[in-house]
C-alpha cells in the first residue's frame, strides 16, 4: 500500500498548477461578489435544513414501523 508521500509523487506539476489557478481564479470571483458570503451562509442553512428534516422524517419513519 502506498503512502501519502509516494501519492504527492505522482502527481504532475502542471495539474497541481491547474488546480492551483482555479482556486485562486475562484478566490477572486468569490472577492469580486459582494453577497458571497450571505449567499454560502444561506447556502448552508439551507443545506443544514434538508438534512434536518430527512433525518426527522427517517426516524418517524422508523417509529411508525
Amino acid at each position: 500500500m502506498e503512502n501519502k508521500e509516494e501519492k504527492k509523487k505522482k502527481i504532475p506539476i502542471n495539474d497541481a498548477e491547474r488546480v492551483a489557478k482555479i482556486m485562486v481564479d475562484n478566490m477572486i470571483a468569490n472577492m469580486a461578489d459582494p453577497n458571497f458570503e450571505e449567499e454560502r451562509e444561506r447556502r448552508l442553512q439551507d443545506a443544514r435544513d434538508r438534512v434536518l428534516e430527512n433525518r426527522k422524517n427517517r426516524k418517524s419513519n422508523k417509529d411508525d414501523s
